[in-house]
């Protein structure tokens, strides 16, 4: 059994989704934070170098408002309809205890931005969290027609680290 490590920061922004396409504009409000980041090419290189050619591939983002997500990423509609969907379950301005000055614990001394994301959390949350494994078959990541792996910052703009095993023979 042979183990490979990678560790990587990605750099987030508080919303791309213009960039992926100029559509989009109209539909971004000024506090929508929602950074998608594709993985896929990256995480294929790197199963490449890992020489491993069947295993498991498990990545895991280190932050509580950040998710990674094998989907239909790579269509910038399905990905606006997925933004206005959480902005609905979980809307930025809110009544949130998270935010609240109730909130005692876990606290960001030098960040106080950070205490008000409760938001973001609930994202997080309900979209699946920070874990996505995908099979390693004949040293290629195995993926569906659509899917693409992606890293999604709900409270952007930061530095985030994600790392990477990949397991296997």
């Amino acid at each position: 059994m042979k183990t490979f490590w990678n560790e990587m920061t990605i750099a987030t922004s508080d919303n791309n989704l213009v960039s992926h396409d100029p559509k989009l504009k109209q539909f971004v409000g000024q506090f929508d934070l929602f950074s998608i980041h594709d993985l896929t090419e990256k995480f294929q290189a790197l199963t490449r170098e890992s020489g491993i050619r069947n295993g498991i591939l498990t990545a895991q983002s280190l932050h509580t408002t950040t998710i990674i997500s094998v989907n239909e990423l790579d269509e910038p509609m399905l990905v606006m309809d997925i933004h206005r969907a959480l902005t609905q379950i979980a809307p930025r301005v809110h009544d949130y205890l998270h935010n609240s000055p109730l909130r005692t614990k876990n606290r960001c001394e030098d960040d106080n931005r950070c205490d008000r994301n409760a938001d973001a959390h609930i994202k997080a949350f309900v979209t699946g969290g920070p874990i996505a494994q995908l099979l390693v078959r004949d040293g290629e990541l195995v993926l569906g027609r659509w899917q693409r792996i992606s890293f999604i910052d709900f409270d952007g703009p930061r530095d985030r680290k994600v790392l990477l095993q990949i397991m296997g023979e």
